[in-house]
């Protein structure tokens, strides 16, 4: 049993993605910016010690294999998607429920 810890690498597009949100929050909420990175930052701590809390995604996409969603804590309408690959916690994006995720990932890997 390996006990290393993970290391985490956070992509662009997901960095992009949180860019995103924080602006919306700042424009339209800014007392939840800071809270939302928070959680999302404890989300993502849970995640790195329990991988496989989060659901298998399905893809057409090989570049997606192995991917899985998890909701951001407190924000059930943000979800973080990630893979683990060997020791790294991969954040591949951070994306509003209502948008239309499936398609999100096939035109980033098209």
């Amino acid at each position: 049993m390996n006990l290393q810890p993970l290391l985490l690498d956070i992509t662009q597009k997901a960095y992009a993605d949180l860019a995103t949100i924080c602006f919306y929050f700042a424009q339209n909420a800014p007392e939840v910016e800071e809270r939302f990175l928070k959680a999302f930052d404890e989300t993502v701590r849970l995640l790195a010690s329990s991988p496989n809390l989060g659901e298998r995604c399905q893809s057409r996409s090989p570049r997606t294999k192995g991917m899985r969603m998890w909701l951001v804590s407190g924000f059930s309408n943000y979800l973080i998607f990630y893979r683990l690959q060997e020791n790294t916690l991969q954040i591949l994006r951070v994306i509003h429920g209502a948008r239309d995720y499936a398609t999100i990932f096939d035109e980033d890997n098209s």
